[in-house]
Order: C-alpha cells, then sequence, then structure tokens
C-alpha cells in the first residue's frame, strides 16, 4: 500500500462476545461485523473522506442480512472513528436477523471509498460463516 491510497487489511464475523472471527454465528445472539482497514501516510494526514460500507449476504436464498448502522460510515481521515492509521469499524446484526438466515452460509463483502478528485477504493470478502441452526 502508498502513501496515497486505502486498503481493508481484513474484513471477518464474529460474536459480540469474541475478539476474533468466528466460523459460526449463534442465531439467539447479536453478531458483528469486522472491517479493519489501513490508510497510508499522506492521505491519512490531509484528511481525505472517506465511506466504509458492508453488504452480509446469505448464500442460500441470495437476501441480503440488515446491519447497524444501515448504509455506509463516512468521516475523515485522522478523525473519529478512523482517528488511527489502522483503525476497526464495527456493524452489528440483530439476533432476530439471524434466526431467519438459520443454517445459512454467509459472506461479508467490505468496501473503503477515498478521496474526492482521484478516488480510491478497496474491497475484501470475508471468510464464510455459518448462522447455526
Amino acid at each position: 500500500m502508498g502513501p496515497n491510497d486505502t486498503e481493508i487489511v481484513r474484513v471477518f464475523a464474529r460474536s459480540t462476545a469474541s475478539p476474533s472471527a468466528d466460523p459460526t454465528l449463534d442465531p439467539k445472539e447479536a453478531a458483528q461485523i469486522v472491517v479493519e482497514a489501513e490508510a497510508g501516510d499522506a492521505v491519512f494526514r490531509m484528511g481525505v473522506p472517506y465511506e466504509v460500507d458492508v453488504t452480509v449476504k446469505d448464500l442460500v436464498d441470495g437476501t441480503n442480512i440488515p446491519t447497524t448502522p444501515a448504509g455506509a460510515v463516512t468521516g475523515q481521515l485522522s478523525q473519529a472513528p478512523w482517528n488511527k492509521q489502522h483503525s476497526a469499524f464495527v456493524f452489528g446484526v440483530a439476533a432476530s436477523e439471524l434466526e431467519k438466515h438459520k443454517g445459512h452460509q454467509c459472506e461479508v463483502y467490505a468496501t473503503v471509498y477515498m478521496g474526492l478528485q482521484e478516488p480510491d477504493a478497496s474491497f475484501a470478502t470475508s471468510p464464510r460463516f455459518l448462522v447455526q441452526r
């Protein structure tokens, strides 16, 4: 990654109580989607605008699983919540939403979009995970 880039380091799903990725999620408990991203030194110091967005896809029925916040997290680099060059963004998934997808394989698609004049984008896909039956 160069000084003028942003890049997704990794994206994963986890139970709310877990610090690391979980290959299975309990539909009786809320879950989280975590996007770890890094900004190059130059764009970070300039405070360039950015957007971080996720889509949680049920691979069995093709539907999307809603997250909170809904839609993209926006801001400027070097300001909260992206106030360190390496930052993590957490999106919540309600247990009531997971309940609708029991026994299904899912995947997360994450996007970081940065800049105005010459925008840059980074894309990542999470490891697949299973919503328990």
